[in-house]
């Protein structure tokens, strides 16, 4: 845009927009996610993956029950597991650390 000879960048963005940020989802990202956290509290009902191991992007690492659904909580990319965050049978809050991702 261009008021008066002056050269202005104007980005219009909605709720849908600021939320896919928070979630990491942005268009054109390249951000490398360490750290997979509870998007919404439940019940963990499976641990899929192990320290050391080493998975595929949308690999599932582990379900988690929330509001009598299950929930796969799939690989946000590709990497050794550093630390898993939680057991099987852990009552969670949200932004709870399930994994943790190696360098």
């Amino acid at each position: 845009m261009s008021v008066k000879g002056n050269v202005y960048t104007i980005e219009l963005r909605d709720a849908f927009d600021q939320l896919l940020d928070q979630l990491s989802m942005g268009a054109g990202k390249t951000t490398v996610q360490s750290k997979v956290k509870a998007p919404m509290p439940g019940l963990v009902l499976d641990v899929l993956v192990a320290p050391g191991q080493v998975v595929a992007k949308d690999e599932p690492l582990l379900i988690l029950e929330a509001m009598k659904m299950e929930n796969v909580i799939k690989s946000p990319r590709e990497g050794e597991i550093k630390s898993i965050g939680v057991v099987k049978g852990n009552a969670i809050e949200k932004n709870t650390l399930l994994v943790e991702f190696a360098n």
